[in-house]
Order: structure tokens, then sequence, then C-alpha cells
């Protein structure tokens, strides 16, 4: 058996599509990126993300649970878990906020690094979870560029979530040969291999 599927998805709409895939974000899924390097690298360097939409929409940066305060020197390594949140209310999101009047006495919980981050050209894999408006503003921007699921979590959102799905897909490529709608609905999720590519852009 192969060791992946390649999933891809031509929508015919931009946002309300992407509002199908707003759990997936939530829950959290894996991107193929270097690793090794800040995580002001990974979104801007990497993911095109603009550095005035890091500095001022995204506040709430979380590695491996831990709260970032600066992006330049917290890495992100093979294996983590990047958490990313717009600022949140009450005193949750003033403790955990980067930068924020309470930084100072989080010292125990705040992400901590040995050292400073490296340039190096070392491929991992990072999982990303998008929280509140973000999921909606960046989701698209990783489901463009590709993103890894386990088969669970491609079925989740493929076949559970067809119905939702269906009157916005104009095309769908399944290993890079086109299939009809019908076939990616009544694929046989338990002789997939483990791990599913999934693309999607309009």
């Amino acid at each position: 058996m192969k060791e992946f599927m390649r999933i891809t998805l031509s929508l015919k709409h931009d946002k309300a599509s992407f509002l199908a895939f707003s759990a997936l974000m939530h829950h959290g899924f894996q991107v193929k990126t270097q690793v090794g390097r800040s995580i002001k690298n990974l979104l801007c360097k990497q993911f095109n993300v603009a550095e005035d939409y890091l500095a001022r929409r995204i506040q709430t940066i979380l590695i491996d649970g831990k709260p970032v305060d600066d992006e330049e020197t917290a890495t992100v390594k093979d294996g983590s878990t990047v958490a990313l949140s717009i600022a949140l209310g009450a005193l949750l999101g003033v403790t955990l906020r980067k930068g924020g009047l309470l930084a100072g006495f989080r010292s125990t919980i705040t992400h901590q690094e040995e050292g400073t981050a490296h340039d190096t050209r070392v491929e991992g894999i990072v999982t990303i979870k998008l929280f509140n408006q973000l999921a909606h503003e960046l989701g698209p921007m990783f489901l463009k560029k590709g993103i890894w699921l386990k088969k669970d979590d491609a079925e989740g959102i493929l076949k559970d979530r067809f119905d939702t799905l269906r009157s916005f897909i104009s095309g769908v490529e399944k290993d890079g040969r086109e299939i009809a709608q019908e076939q990616l609905a009544a694929l046989n999720w338990s002789e997939a291999p483990e791990n599913v590519f999934l693309k999607a852009f309009s």
C-alpha cells in the first residue's frame, strides 16, 4: 500500500467554502516545513504571513502549550505544536498575550529557548492550530499550500462533512487523477493509507 494519499479540491467560492474546514483548523493539521528556525521565520518567510499581520493580529502564540513573547527567538522544532490566536478576553488573554503586562509573572510557563534559532535546511513536521478568526483568515492560505492529515481527520472532513462541501466543490483530484465527487464521498477509508495530503483552492 502506498505511503500517502493526495487529494486536491477545487472550490467554487472563497470565504464560504473554507468555513467547512473551520473545525479542522481548531483541531490541528500538519505542515512540512524547515524546522530549527524561529516562529517568525516559519510564518513570515515560509508561509508568507505579513510581518505587520503577525505583530498586530496574532496576539497569542503557544509552542507546545507554552506562551511565546519573542517571535524571533522562539524556535519551532520537529514535532512541535504551534497554536495561534487573536487577543483573548479576560484574565487568560492578558496572561497569555505576547509581551503583555503579565508576561513577566509567568516565567515558569513561558516558552524558553536553550539557544537561538538556527538557519537550517532540515525539514520536519509541525502541527498548526488556528483559533477564532485566524481559522478563517489564515486557514485558506495553509490549505492552498497543502496540509497533512491522519486518515481519520481526512475522513471527518471529506466524508462526514461531504454534504456541506458538495455545493462548493468544482473539481476533485485523487493522486493526480480527476475523479467525480461521488467517488470522493465513496472512498473506502478503512483501506486508505495512514497519511493524506490535502490541498484546496478556489
